[in-house]
């Protein structure tokens, strides 16, 4: 009788922590951080858009489809993600140059060409990774994106191999940016590169943060530590951090307010733009991460109460058995 009780007691247990692993598959890392990416997909709305304030406080030349490419600049537009899956690598200051800095500040028809170009000058990988020997540990994921749309998606996806970069040490952010600035110095002084019309800029701290931001730039969990560490690593003036929400301090027509909050895994689960009064004027949300949460919530909760109730009618026949 014992034996079977808990038989029983430890299969509820075993199914409870496998239904909770179907839902949470973090992966655990050497070091302070881990990925808490899941294979799924994330979708999201474009809940406001007031183009009058856009015109006049963030540009008057652009859109939010500059930041966020399809009709981003329509509320009720949509988009969405669906990660397929991560690999941890380890990538040299070439990796870095051409995965994250070339195509975040070029357009994609002007990759070949200036990477013919560098080549000949002598700036290939291995000059780069010999001039500059850091080296990364990362997690690299692949998601299949489409863009914005106010209609209905299409069956292929806009990028099919959209890029989630996740750096095992966000400290290691500041020495990207060191070696960068080094390296774009040299080829904005390199003639050839100059008479081809490329320039590389340099960047600040904030710069950079916004510009990866933009470009697949993930976090580690505990994504609030991961921040901290971040923006304290790059020593940000205008970015400042509240548990899982990145909020930073912009100028365009005038000043205005950005606000990320992160979910989770570590990725977007919303993003706010704000003047500085706190009125609205751009926003893309998601409920993905909030329904996960409140799944696993509930999970646990039934699986308490089925085992506490088990509990209960077992111990009532205990007793009924002895009274016999």
């Amino acid at each position: 009788m014992k034996k079977n009780t808990k038989n029983s007691i430890i299969g509820i247990l075993l199914f409870c922590i496998i239904f909770i692993g179907i839902f949470s598959t973090i992966t655990l890392a050497n070091g302070n951080y881990n990925i808490g990416l899941t294979k799924g997909t994330e979708n999201f709305t474009v809940s406001h858009y007031d183009e009058v304030a856009w015109k006049t406080i963030i540009n008057s030349s652009t859109t939010p489809s500059n930041w966020f490419e399809g009709e981003s600049n329509h509320t009720g537009a949509r988009s969405k993600y669906t990660i397929k899956g991560w690999n941890y690598v380890t990538w040299e200051s070439y990796d870095v140059f051409i995965s994250l800095f070339l195509p975040a500040l070029f357009e994609s028809e002007e990759l070949i060409p200036l990477l013919g170009l560098l080549n000949s000058q002598g700036y290939n990988e291995t000059t780069i990774n010999a001039n500059y020997t850091n080296s990364y540990n990362l997690w690299f994921g692949l998601r299949a994106l489409w863009n914005f749309t106010i209609g209905s998606f299409k069956e292929d996806p806009s990028d099919a191999n959209d890029p989630l970069i996740i750096f095992q040490n966000p400290t290691d952010i500041d020495d990207i940016l060191n070696d960068y600035n080094n390296l774009s110095a040299k080829l904005n002084s390199n003639i050839a590169i100059q008479m081809s019309g490329f320039k590389f800029p340099i960047l600040d701290s904030d710069e950079l943060l916004w510009l990866f931001l933009f470009n697949g730039l993930a976090l580690g969990i505990p994504s609030s530590s991961y921040l901290e560490d971040l923006t304290t690593a790059l020593n940000c003036q205008n970015a400042t951090v509240n548990n899982n929400i990145l909020t930073i301090n912009r100028v365009g027509e005038t000043n205005y307010i950005v606000e990320i909050k992160y979910n989770s895994e570590g990725t977007m689960a919303s993003f706010l733009v704000k003047d500085v009064g706190d009125n609205i004027i751009f926003q893309i949300i998601t409920r993905h991460s909030d329904w996960i949460f409140f799944t696993i919530i509930i999970i646990l909760a039934v699986c308490i109460g089925a085992l506490s109730v088990y509990l209960i009618l077992w111990k009532r026949k205990t007793n009924r058995i002895r009274k016999m």
